[in-house]
């Protein structure tokens, strides 16, 4: 059963760096919500047991620091994909995640 309040939202061309303090590695954004990200290609190693990291998103000339809190993670080989929480959206991050689900609304509409 889907528990999310907010939609998640396929995006293109994201990465991320995220560190836990101590290192950092980069990743590749999956989607998106207004309170969350799917991140992949991270280091499998990266920030085992930590509580919070700081992550900055970039998507062209558009740039998002938050703090983020782990939810969930899937281990692979090499990589792991990791859900996070933000636990303080930022007022231009809500209105780039307004803009995608404004352009998902408009797909949805035409495919109808």
């Amino acid at each position: 059963m889907e528990k999310r309040k907010h939609p998640r939202l396929p995006v293109r061309n994201m990465l991320i760096d995220v560190s836990d303090g101590i290192g950092f590695c980069t990743g590749t954004v999956q989607d998106v919500s207004r309170v969350g990200l799917c991140l992949t290609d991270l280091a499998k190693r990266f920030g085992q047991d930590m509580d919070t990291y700081t992550a900055v998103a970039s998507s062209g000339s558009e740039y998002f620091k938050f703090r983020v809190r782990p939810r969930w993670e899937q281990a692979g080989s090499v990589s792991k994909r990791m859900g996070v929480e933000i636990t303080e959206p930022s007022g231009p991050w809500m209105d780039f995640v307004s803009r995608l689900e404004a352009k998902s609304r408009k797909r949805e509409q035409q495919s109808r």
